[in-house]
């Protein structure tokens, strides 16, 4: 390489590095840099989290369900398929069908449900089975 190629190089980076440094590079868009102080991600606020009805849940749906705390009275099943607690219908593979007490449960809207043990009387089904059950908000 000849001495005045090496010049041309080195005043070639050398303003190659002050035009990155300038901003030139960057979409000709200039804004805070780090250095001036300036927060470079804008402050957002945020909204205060609640309970949100969850859209797939308070259709109809099938659980399997167990029995519930036979020391807890009436008719009820506790159920990941609704968000709120509310009146239901609920029918057994037998075709017996009980109007109960929806509670909320956590857990994914096919995960198992627990069932009073009134209910499971109502529907005429074994204590002991594991019962499928479609339930029917409403």
């Amino acid at each position: 390489m000849t001495h005045a190629a090496h010049i041309i190089l080195s005043a070639m980076l050398v303003l190659g590095l002050s035009a990155c440094a300038d901003g030139l590079f960057q979409g000709g868009v200039s804004g805070p840099s780090i250095e001036s102080g300036a927060d470079p991600v804008p402050d957002i606020p945020v909204a205060e989290t609640s309970a949100v009805p969850d859209p797939g849940r308070d259709r109809a749906g099938e659980t399997i369900a167990s029995l519930g705390d036979p020391g807890d009275p009436g008719l009820w099943l506790r159920t990941p398929l609704v968000s709120s607690e509310q009146q239901g219908l609920v029918t057994a593979q037998n075709g017996a069908s009980v109007q109960l007490t929806l509670i909320p449960i956590a857990g994914d809207p096919g995960a198992g449900s627990q069932i009073s043990l009134a209910a499971m009387q109502a529907l005429n089904v074994p204590l002991t089975d594991l019962v499928t059950l479609t339930v029917t908000p409403g």
